[in-house]
């Protein structure tokens, strides 16, 4: 067995990010422990997930059990809403904007650790500030609010409020944190979950599937930007592309398309533990 070590780099991309269960799934079944992990937006959550305990399994298991119920889901939405009328109109509750911080405590597993201190792998999320337009590193502190401010997608999420920072999604800024790891370990995994617009077959773009195209193009531009300057050893880009970035409740067709990057991954690995 080599001495290498593993270091993983979970990107952004909504929905399509279920498949890094993917890639925690071929570390578990080849019995590594990552040095360390890092993760922006649905990154941010897998990275938190897997650090916090949770295999590969276990989470794939629950993913499909959440999202396979669509009753359940909607059941757990009703629960956020606000308690009062008035809180529908408060400046704290604003219409068509969804709070980030509760969305993490009711549909994430009770697994995800409340602290930093208490996780198993060193990890680093990362978050934009809104205003000096910034990346926010955490690697310390309240694990689910960091982890809350790294997916708040802007005008779908409110901002996480973080020392008086507005804290919006990583990917603004760094949709596949490498650097965050690069030093870290030996070998560098990254998963690239962007993927690009898709043509529609039927019906015209909305203006929603418009404005995430133009994030997935203008995240794809700063990853191929920052990968001249930071290098990955085994870069996978799972089977992703026919699926938007709210497409969660096809979580199970999702898992299916992406399969293959479990053994993509085992292999480049063999080859790179083997040199």
């Amino acid at each position: 067995m080599s001495d290498k070590t593993i270091a993983v780099a979970f990107g952004g991309g909504g929905a399509r990010g279920l498949s890094h269960i993917w890639i925690m799934d071929a570390l578990d079944e080849l019995g590594i422990k990552p040095a360390a992990l890092s993760g922006t937006s649905i990154g941010a959550i897998a990275a938190g997930l897997y650090a916090s305990g949770l295999t590969g399994k276990e989470l794939h298991d629950y993913i499909i059990a959440l999202f396979g119920n669509s009753t359940e889901v909607i059941g757990r939405f009703w629960q956020m809403r606000p308690k009062t009328f008035s809180g529908w109109f408060s400046n704290e509750s604003n219409f068509g904007e969804i709070d980030a911080q509760k969305v993490v405590e009711a549909f994430l597993p009770d697994a995800l650790k409340e602290d930093f201190s208490q996780l198993s792998i060193p990890t680093t999320l990362s978050a934009t500030d809104y205003f000096s337009g910034k990346e926010v590193v955490f690697t310390s502190g309240n694990l689910p609010k960091a982890v809350a401010a790294s997916m708040a997608i802007p005008a779908l999420f409110s901002p996480v409020m973080y020392e008086d920072r507005p804290l919006v999604d990583g990917s603004c800024v760094n949709p596949m944190p490498i650097d965050h790891v690069r030093a870290k370990a030996d070998i560098v995994i990254a998963v690239d979950v962007v993927g690009l617009p898709e043509k529609p077959q039927t019906g015209r773009l909305s203006q929603l599937e418009m404005g995430f195209g133009a994030s997935q193009i203008l995240m794809q531009t700063i990853q191929r930007e920052k990968m001249r300057h930071d290098k990955v050893d085994i870069l996978i880009h799972p089977e992703i592309g026919a699926f938007r970035v709210l497409d969660f409740l096809k979580a199970k067709q999702i898992l299916q398309s992406s399969q293959a990057a479990k053994e993509e991954l085992k292999r480049k690995l063999d080859e790179q533990l083997s040199t």
